[in-house]
């Protein structure tokens, strides 16, 4: 049951039994004000907020004797009973300020026939006098203060097993919802539902950590989860954990959509759950999909299926993971990941769909969730998002030869520019040992393809290169042009590895120009049916603003795979396996991007190297696809994010 858009409560509540100091009323800021006028008859100190929220909770004569203990000052019992006195005083004269959402929350609580009662640490006059004072006693139906005979104050359970015994209620049927540890101490020992709220004596994380609530929250205001198309820069991401607004923004990043995330919970479930019927109210295209999430060393493989009967997030790894392990390993912010699984379960049955996912890479936690959630954005994109098509451009004139350099474009030593616009680059690296000259142009209606000219010693042979070029060059829908002479030449990684370099710098400086006048992913694979989760090889690449290359063998342990993929295979005629993988480094340095390569299980060298360079061409092409989402933003993680 949710209450004034903000608090969830169990279906069976029948009572809701409220703290009042810094729950219901925030005394807490006026006491930040008042210990020190107070004290000043007594002593001329300084108190520390922390020294003063620390101790809130506490009835007034234990919080004045705890304060002035804390600070130093042995004050008589006659100055200490002053301070009370004078406290209790101030209260009764000030007009009290009410937390946002508390009259919501009483007149929602009342609609729904629930009873409600204030537990207070405080005489029970003077808490009915500062509810009157607010304008919300007329809302409680019975008030419990911590001057009733027979009664144990907070932390010890009395006070609320009070209060559910006068409402004729089981304390397992009451929500108890308190600002401090002691208080969420005596409602848990009571056996009621403990909430905790921070507006007051507790932070977020103590009440947390206390082992005590059930549920946290930083305020009762209503919570607010919304999807939009206003742009992906037009955001705002407010919940409780830094880490958890992270993923809920690769989401909303991912498919294109403006976010307004205001959560005052750890209530995931729930989040899940909101944000899975925004999903549900937008209009479906299609009714499956697929997708490779990665950054860096963490990966993950998605499928989406439209299935009420099956709706819901299920788990599986690759060879390279413990499945169980990595999902109760701490994850920055959260202490372990399982909330991110309950998060995406809710959000799937929320949204009517079958969310299946495949980690693959795992070094770091934290990059591994983003591939997920990364993942599951890109999937929910490709049935939701509808597909944009390329605008015409004007036609890029051939290259004049002359190196020029675009005003405000640096280029490295050793760099020329000779083209650059969104649709084609040209350039030039010049070494002491070697020239590669890269000419890269959008296909459009032309047969898309590479010509390759390589000229080296006699004693270096790597033509099969340009056959796997041309494999790249049709799968990305481009026309590529290469050239590699050397003077001085004694190793063919040379080769690779430059030509990998001078592509993928070429691409970076026509997607920069193509995200500024249009707007691009950014990122891509080939995994984009349900179906491609199949395929031999699944590459996927993403423009990070920084190098990362990574493969990862879903069959086998990673020794295994070094010696039959990577290390000390030939193929495609004269090609070294090592040296593919030297253009791949290349490539994602040349990129400044990260390159995640998936193997299936079984798939060696000779099978894999050549679906390893047609699928890095569909990431490509999706990666330099418009997306006017993203426009006149850097193709980055971090730029995109910011």
């Amino acid at each position: 049951m949710l209450l004034a858009d903000g608090l969830v409560v169990p279906d069976d509540t029948r009572a809701l039994l409220l703290d009042l100091d810094g729950v219901l009323i925030d005394t807490l800021t006026m006491d930040y004000d008042l210990v020190e006028t107070l004290l000043r008859p007594h002593a001329d100190v300084a108190v520390p907020r922390e020294v003063i929220r620390r101790h809130f909770a506490y009835a007034l004569p234990d919080f004045w004797a705890r304060v002035t203990r804390d600070v130093g000052l042995d004050l008589t019992d006659d100055a200490l009973a002053d301070l009370v006195a004078r406290h209790e005083k101030e209260r009764r004269l000030v007009t009290p300020v009410v937390h946002a959402g508390v009259p919501e929350l009483l007149r929602d609580a009342r609609a729904a026939g629930l009873r409600i009662a204030v537990v207070s640490n405080n005489p029970r006059a003077d808490v009915a006098q500062l509810l009157s004072a607010a304008g919300l006693l007329d809302g409680v139906d019975e008030v419990v203060g911590n001057d009733e005979e027979g009664l144990r104050k907070k932390p010890a359970p009395d006070p609320y097993l009070a209060a559910a015994a006068r409402l004729d209620c089981p304390p397992s049927s009451c929500v108890a919802v308190e600002d401090s540890v002691l208080g969420l101490e005596s409602a848990s020992a009571a056996g009621c539902h403990a909430v905790g709220v921070a507006t007051g004596s507790a932070t977020f994380a103590e009440l947390a950590a206390s082992g005590h609530a059930v549920t946290c929250y930083t305020s009762l205001g209503p919570r607010r989860v919304r999807l939009g198309r206003e742009g992906i820069t037009n955001k705002v991401l407010d919940t409780p954990n830094d880490f958890v607004s992270h993923m809920v923004e690769h989401i909303a990043w991912r498919l294109g959509c403006s976010i307004e995330l205001r959560w005052t919970s750890d209530d995931w479930v729930e989040l899940g759950g909101a944000l899975g019927r925004e999903i549900a109210r937008m209009p479906r295209l299609r009714d499956s999909s697929a997708a490779l999430g990665m950054i860096d060393d963490g990966s993950a493989e998605v499928r989406l299926r439209a299935d009420a009967a099956r709706a819901g997030a299920r788990f599986s790894a690759s060879a390279q993971l413990d499945l169980d392990w990595f999902l109760s390993v701490r994850c920055e912010q959260l202490a372990r990941g399982g909330p991110l699984v309950e998060m995406l379960d809710a959000l799937g049955r929320a949204a009517g769909l079958d969310i299946a996912v495949t980690v693959g890479g795992f070094e770091d936690p934290h990059h591994t969730w983003e591939g997920v959630y990364r993942a599951v954005g890109i999937a929910l994109d490709r049935m939701y998002t509808p597909p944009v098509a390329e605008p015409a451009l004007p036609e890029t004139p051939p290259a004049t030869g002359a190196a020029v350099e675009p005003a405000g474009r640096a280029v490295e030593r050793g760099w020329s520019v000779e083209t650059l616009s969104p649709v084609a680059a040209r350039l030039r690296r010049e070494t002491a040992e070697s020239v590669v000259t890269i000419d890269v142009r959008l296909a459009g209606d032309a047969e898309p393809g590479a010509e390759v000219s390589i000229d080296v010693a006699d004693s270096v042979s790597v033509t099969g290169l340009a056959g796997l070029l041309d494999s790249y060059a049709h799968a990305a829908g481009l026309r590529l042009t290469v050239g590699f002479h050397a003077s001085r030449l004694s190793s063919s990684h040379v080769v690779t590895e430059d030509v990998g370099l001078g592509l993928g710098r070429a691409l970076r400086g026509m997607a920069i120009e193509r995200m500024s006048e249009l707007g691009i992913y950014g990122a891509g694979s080939n995994v984009r049916d349900v179906d491609d989760v199949a395929r031999p090889v699944r590459v996927g690449l993403s423009m990070e603003g920084r190098k990362f290359w990574k493969y990862v063998p879903f069959g086998e342990d990673y020794p295994s795979f070094r010696r039959s993929f990577l290390i000390g295979h030939t193929l495609c005629g004269d090609l070294f396996s090592e040296d593919l993988d030297d253009f791949v480094d290349g490539f994602a340095g040349g990129l400044q991007a990260s390159v995640m390569v998936h193997v299936a299980p079984g798939v060696g060298a000779e099978q894999g190297w050549p679906e390893v360079f047609p699928a890095l061409g569909e990431a490509t092409r999706e990666l330099l696809s418009v997306n006017p989402y993203r426009r006149a933003l850097a193709p980055g993680v971090k730029a995109t994010l910011a």
